[in-house]
């Protein structure tokens, strides 16, 4: 006999039947296991998408910060050179007032006027170091990202 004539012996009746439907299970089994996949990887795909575009948004927000800090740094910087230029004589007016004073004899205290003028003189080079203009007490908030 033909192996396909046996075949068919042994496939008659129910074994026939549960042939067939194990071979369908496993083909619909098959079918179910792709579907699934393509569906989760586009949803895979969509999770990663969000994400990117979460990271996007989130990188666009810090460089913007990033410029009104650059503009407020830029404009500090102007009004700095600005300022410069009176810093010089302002320390020049100090210096000669504190060459003109009188000498102070020796184990003698100074008066309030050379006292001043010494305060002055400080008060001008620290607020020079920290880029304060002339005159002022505290620094301008330079930006809506400036700390106190």
């Amino acid at each position: 006999m033909s192996a396909v004539a046996t075949l068919g012996q042994a496939l008659t009746g129910w074994k026939g039947y549960a042939a067939v439907a194990l071979a369908a299970a496993t083909l619909a089994s098959c079918a179910a296991w792709t579907t699934q996949g393509w569906r989760k990887g586009v949803q895979i795909a969509e999770l990663q998408r969000d994400l990117q575009q979460t990271r996007a948004d989130r990188n666009a927000t810090v460089l913007d910060a990033i410029k009104i800090d650059i503009n407020a740094i830029a404009g500090a910087a102007a009004r700095a050179a600005a300022d410069a230029g009176a810093l010089p004589a302002q320390v020049g007016e100090m210096t000669k007032a504190l060459k003109n004073a009188k000498p102070l004899l020796v184990g003698c205290r100074p008066d309030d006027v050379r006292v001043r003028s010494l305060t002055d003189a400080v008060r001008a080079a620290r607020g020079a170091a920290a880029g304060q203009p002339p005159g002022r007490a505290m620094p301008a908030n330079t930006g809506p990202t400036a700390k106190p």
